[in-house]
């Protein structure tokens, strides 16, 4: 697994796409839904954590898989406790990936940043 992290529009797909070869169809929006089977590569997983309250079921489908998702958690905190429990749902799930992945980026304008 490979998780790639950042903020919004700085170029995460764009990197993916071009480091690992992929087509548009290999990758699944988890913005437009809840993904039926194993894609090579997951983008927008805050859209999952957003609208499913056990997004770690969705583990073993994404565990050969490129995981991007937007940094969230370096901001002002919210003042909505929804919003934090978002947040910290979110965060928690990102760990657990990041400790399960061989190669976890961070990408900041376009650049990467290897951090595991």
């Amino acid at each position: 697994m490979v998780l790639i992290l950042g903020g919004a529009y700085q170029g995460k797909l764009t990197y993916a796409a071009k480091r690992y070869f992929l087509t548009k169809d290999d990758i699944f929006d988890l913005s437009d839904g809840d993904p039926d089977r194993p894609y090579p590569c997951f983008t927008h997983l805050e859209a999952l954590t957003r609208r499913e309250p056990n997004p770690e079921k969705y583990l073993p489908l994404f565990r050969d898989s490129i995981l991007i998702s937007r940094e969230i958690g370096s901001g002002i905190v919210p003042m909505d406790p929804e919003e934090r429990a978002w947040r910290e749902c979110h965060g928690s799930l990102v760990q657990k990936i990041a400790v399960q992945s061989d190669r976890v980026v961070r990408i900041f304008c376009g650049l990467e940043e290897i951090l595991k």
